[in-house]
């Protein structure tokens, strides 16, 4: 079993929206990594959506994650990722930037739908 992982908004809300939880992508993290991790800016984008009937399960889920935060070593490694993206003409969403900073910052990988924009920040390892 390998150790951490940061998973991205899309990945819990792709799972929210499943039939069957089973087969999801969060649910097979769950079982290869000790630990899931979330960036707290990726809760923040899955928050934002939640309907207040929702609230509770939603908590429920994300208190089985590690949030990771917005640190000084984050902030320092969304500086480069900024500059090299826009250097590249190959400029993302801010929040990815941020997100993927997390994961760089800590030096895990980062699960996520949209490999299409990530797979542009180097260094950055996906699942």
């Amino acid at each position: 079993m390998e150790n951490s992982v940061v998973i991205d908004a899309d990945v819990f809300i792709k799972h929210w929206r499943a039939q069957n939880k089973r087969g999801t992508l969060l649910t097979q993290l769950d079982q290869q990594y000790e630990r899931l991790c979330v960036s707290a800016v990726a809760k923040y984008e899955v928050f934002v959506g939640v309907a207040e009937k929702d609230r509770d399960e939603w908590e429920m889920l994300f208190n089985r994650v590690t949030v990771l935060a917005f640190d000084d070593a984050t902030i320092e490694t969304a500086r480069s990722v900024y500059r090299q993206l826009k250097r590249e003409n190959k400029m993302i969403d801010i929040s990815d930037i941020l997100i993927a900073s997390t994961a760089m910052a800590n030096d895990l990988p980062l699960a996520t739908f949209n490999r299409d924009h990530f797979e542009r920040i180097r260094g950055l390892r996906l699942v």
